[in-house]
């Protein structure tokens, strides 16, 4: 990627996070001048690069997100860090919230309804669990960027059902949400087609995600859930589930 499509990256990631010249040549310690020559200029240090995305919390890779699709990980979780999660409902609503949604730990204790010790004290067992890391006095994720949990753990079995019922009864409920059950015949190529031109369609959905939430300010944007599901089953089929 060329060194100016990092820069114009960083300034647009500053602007986002609310981060100024003064306050990033602080955790630099640069002057103010400095940052601002280093960010005009026509090159920049790999090294400082990473020193950059760790004052904004980012991976160096998601700044590939402005010239070229970024990869979605996949994330596979420990036995360990699995029983903890599915075991404690608080611990895992705050670590959605903080790695996923990326909240503040502010926003947390008003979303979950807990006090700052108790925040504190859920952070410190995600720090635990390897899936936080404690950074200059506050925390970061463990897994940034955009990233999906493998499906092949139980975690993921438990959520994604428990999810995609709370998600289909919030679309069948709400004005503003969109639902469309379609029941049709296709061949057995054809439906694998259309299940690749949606899954290529949900991709690039958080694709422009992954570009929004480094260009635009926090306040304009907004959680949404998209459920998608594909069944070689009729609607009314009398099939085991």
């Amino acid at each position: 990627m060329e060194h100016a499509l990092y820069l114009s990256a960083i300034k647009k990631a500053l602007k986002a996070r609310n981060v100024s010249y003064a306050e990033l040549a602080e955790d630099l310690n640069m002057t103010e001048s400095g940052i601002k020559k280093m960010l005009n200029a026509k090159d920049i240090s790999f090294r400082r690069i990473l020193q950059i995305c760790e004052v904004l919390q980012i991976l160096p890779g998601q700044l590939f997100a402005f010239s070229e699709k970024a990869q979605i990980s996949e994330v596979e979780f420990t036995e360990r860090q699995q029983e903890a999660l599915i075991k404690n409902r608080t611990l895992l609503a705050v670590y959605w919230r903080f790695a996923v949604e990326k909240h503040s730990l502010v926003e947390i204790e008003k979303l979950q309804r807990l006090s700052k010790a108790d925040v504190k004290k859920m952070m410190e067992k995600l720090v635990a669990l390897d899936l936080a890391v404690a950074y200059r006095g506050s925390y970061r994720a463990r897994h940034s960027g955009k990233f999906k949990w493998s499906d092949k753990t139980k975690l993921a079995k438990m959520f994604n059902r428990e999810w995609s019922e709370l998600t289909l009864q919030r679309a069948l409920a709400g004005d503003d949400s969109t639902h469309r059950l379609v029941g049709m015949k296709l061949s057995k190529e054809s439906l694998q087609k259309c299940v690749d031109k949606i899954q290529a369609a949900l991709n690039e959905a958080v694709q422009e995600s992954e570009r929004e939430e480094l260009t635009t300010a926090a306040a304009q944007l907004q959680n949404c859930t998209l459920l998608f599901a594909a069944t070689p089953y009729g609607v009314f089929d009398d099939s085991k589930i």
